[in-house]
């Protein structure tokens, strides 16, 4: 299929914005600090730049959530590494959190001096709890579709993404695991996670670096499976199809 060039905007764990230099060494987390999240909340770590390897030697280790009068052992979990070198983990709270505080992660048991990407500027994240847990599936209200793409060529190199609108039932932030194959071909896939904000999320990759390493035209099937933030799964839905945009298709 042909796509529309589109400068897309910036998403938490897939891309910086199309116009924007290589992001800095650091991490980011989701759901985006200051979200509210739900009391049997996860959350997802993901290292970028130098902090990929480092991100990925954290399985096994434990972090603090802390509150005024409250404190959450986190275990961190295996998650997904992708072929362009970023790492994401899983951070599973020991028992669910209490309703209505604010809470902080305390990174630095783990990663001194880590910069936070998307934190706005505090030096750790910081969520709010809601009023209860999350125990409700996403629910479809349209079937997920290839949407845009974007090729761009920028001082830094080149950056092509696909948007895939998915449009849910669901209170909690989201996201969605994608398995993506070359159409036709015996390779291994490329398997990975993207964010949903406002019912999109990129494949893709910026110059330097990305979620989804994509070729010049190349065919694609990607598997999606989506979670809100309590970890509770949406329907399956079948594979998309999609081409990857080509530089033919950039903008003058």
């Amino acid at each position: 299929m042909r796509f529309v060039v589109l400068l897309l905007a910036s998403l938490l764990l897939s891309a910086p914005a199309a116009h924007a230099a290589c992001p800095e060494d650091g991490v980011q987390v989701f759901p985006v600090p200051g979200a509210v999240v739900p009391t049997n909340t996860r959350f997802l770590l993901e290292g970028l730049g130098s902090f990929g390897p480092r991100v990925a030697e954290l399985p096994g280790r434990v972090l603090r959530l802390q509150a005024h009068g409250h404190e959450v052992e986190v275990r961190i979990q295996r998650g997904w590494t992708s072929s362009l070198g970023r790492s994401t983990v899983v951070l599973r709270p020991s028992r669910p959190l209490k309703p209505g505080l604010a809470y902080t992660l305390r990174l630095d048991d783990v990663l001194p001096g880590a910069k936070v990407l998307n934190a706005r500027g505090a030096s750790l994240p910081e969520w709010r709890s809601g009023r209860g847990q999350d125990v409700a599936r996403p629910r479809w209200l349209k079937q997920p579709a290839v949407s845009e793409g974007l090729f761009r060529r920028t001082g830094e190199g080149t950056e092509r993404f696909v948007k895939l609108r998915m449009s849910l039932l669901e209170d909690s932030p989201a996201y969605a695991v994608v398995t993506l194959w070359h159409r036709g071909e015996d390779v291994a896939p490329q398997h990975y996670v993207t964010p949903l904000q406002d019912g999109v999320s990129l494949v893709g990759h910026d110059a330097c670096g990305g979620a989804f390493a994509l070729e010049d035209g190349r065919s694609y099937r990607a598997k999606l499976e989506v979670f809100d933030a309590a970890g509770n799964t949406a329907p399956a839905v079948p594979p998309l199809r999609f081409e990857a945009p080509v530089a033919s298709q950039e903008s003058p």
